[in-house]
């Protein structure tokens, strides 16, 4: 789906855990070629390849992957993809030791252990680094909470705000990050307080997808205690 000219959301729906999940990736057209907003699971690179397909685009053509955080949904089949495509691998310098296979996931236990199959990150970022892309300008926005290193993307003149993992969508409505898989909720919700200072008309979240909703609903949800 277009969210704005330049700017594909990827519906990915998938096995897992003995389910039916959908995760919502993100495509941006850049001049470089495509810079994806994180891939999908383990395995599952040929999902992510028909989504991008269903838009006219091509995984041959990404040039980037923007890591939003460790998470398997997000990264799972990073390498894959990075095998294939040659693509640089951006992510925030905290969550680059998790990445890269240095630092054991922060959700993976004894009872449930998770592993990703480690990938160099080419550029640590720190947050404020801005992509040129179809869209206008992208801005990297650190929004920690649900992960250590965990970003967001905001697209200013599209007044698009690409979440990740910091908001969801449950029934059509935007919500703040979810308390069972998340971190640190209280900075979780600092992160959201971060976000409400920018001008989001409409919010793409990984789970649950597009709502039109955005500054006004994301202040409720930093102020929710």
């Amino acid at each position: 789906m277009e969210l704005t000219p330049g700017v594909h959301g990827l519906p990915l729906r998938v096995s897992m855990d003995d389910r039916e999940a959908m995760f919502n990736p993100t495509a941006v057209e850049t001049p470089q070629g495509l810079l994806l907003i994180d891939v999908c699971l383990p395995g599952e690179v040929g999902v992510l390849e028909a989504a991008l397909a269903d838009e006219g685009l091509s995984l041959d053509d990404a040039w980037g992957v923007l890591v939003t955080h460790q998470d398997l949904d997000h990264a799972g089949c990073l390498a894959t993809v990075v095998d294939r495509t040659d693509a640089v691998v951006f992510a925030h310098e905290v969550e680059a030791p998790y990445l890269e296979g240095e630092t054991e996931l922060v959700k993976s236990t004894e009872e449930r252990p998770m592993a990703i199959e480690p990938t160099t990150v080419d550029v640590r970022l720190t947050g404020g680094e801005t992509f040129a892309t179809a869209a206008g300008p992208m801005e990297v926005v650190p929004t920690p909470g649900h992960s250590p290193g965990h970003v967001s993307a905001y697209f200013p003149d599209a007044e698009l705000l690409v979440s990740a993992d910091a908001l969801t969508v449950v029934d059509g409505e935007l919500v703040g990050p979810r308390p069972e898989v998340t971190q640190d909720l209280d900075t979780a919700r600092e992160s959201a307080a971060t976000l409400a200072d920018r001008d989001v008309a409409e919010t793409f979240c990984f789970h649950g997808g597009r709502v039109a909703a955005g500054t006004e609903r994301i202040e409720e949800i930093a102020a929710e205690r």
